[in-house]
């Protein structure tokens, strides 16, 4: 894609993404500022093949390949006469021949082959089945208004089914709305809403724990540095104490063990 550019101007969509570019009956491209400098004395010509232009059968370039625009453009007339469908021919065989003389009037057309004889081909078909084209325009114009009938109906079934579940998801909500609130006012005739009594507590106060060892007094826990037992004891490193463990806390216990039941029991 970025190499498609204008061939009057030079400027590509690498250089300006926002380029239009326009293609004519000759299958070349212009952009849209071309296009309109190009016909400002009211006429022009293909700068590619000198083909002449009007302004008007300029449509803006859809495919990467100017060249599937063209061919677009060229089966839409081609098959507005060659408009025979597979019940006008007697065999299957028959409608495939002339489904592969269509394709070959395309491809001519497209690709610029023996042009003026294929053109001259197609008016002659044309005078030749004037009558049956008429008449399969007609059933054309016919089935596209019934599907577009048919399309119609299907779309204003769709509304109403659509109109129809916002009507139930409305009442839904109002039947919850209602409950909700049925649900409020016997909650309010049955809960009493006076105050709740304020109920006056004791503050805690906090009691140091005494351990009975029944043995000798254990030193305090502040104590232990300063009578030596720490002197031997692993400092506690920084994750230890992270959870609030001491040394000092260790050593207590391990000592409030040691001296208990050092002094037996009196019967």
């Amino acid at each position: 894609m970025d190499d498609q550019g204008c061939p009057r101007c030079k400027t590509t969509k690498y250089r300006n993404p926002s380029l239009k570019l326009m293609v004519n009956v000759c299958g070349h491209t212009l952009c849209e500022n071309c296009v309109e400098m190009l016909f400002v004395r009211g006429s022009g010509n293909c700068v590619q093949c000198d083909t002449p232009l009007r302004k008007s059968n300029f449509r803006v370039q859809l495919f990467e390949d100017p060249t599937v625009d063209k061919e677009v453009e060229i089966r839409k007339k081609v098959l507005k006469i060659y408009n025979k469908r597979d019940f006008d021919f007697p065999s299957l065989r028959e409608y495939n021949d002339y489904l592969e003389q269509v394709e070959d009037i395309v491809y001519n057309l497209t690709n610029n082959i023996d042009v003026e004889n294929t053109k001259l081909r197609m008016e002659q078909y044309q005078r030749e089945n004037k009558d049956l084209i008429q008449r399969n325009k007609a059933k054309l114009t016919r089935e596209q208004e019934e599907l577009e009938e048919l399309l119609l109906a299907e779309q204003q079934g769709n509304e109403q089914r659509r109109l129809e579940a916002l009507q139930e998801e409305q009442r839904q909500l109002n039947v919850k709305k209602k409950n909700k609130q049925a649900l409020l006012d016997e909650l309010h005739q049955t809960v009493s809403l006076q105050p709740v009594p304020k109920i006056e507590e004791v503050l805690y106060q906090y009691k140091p724990l005494r351990v009975e060892t029944y043995g000798p007094r254990v030193p305090e826990l502040e104590q232990l540095g300063r009578l030596g037992y720490l002197n031997h004891v692993r400092a506690a490193m920084p994750q230890d104490t992270a959870g609030g463990y001491t040394s000092a806390l260790a050593c207590h216990r391990a000592i409030q063990d040691a001296y208990s039941g050092l002094f037996p029991l009196k019967g």
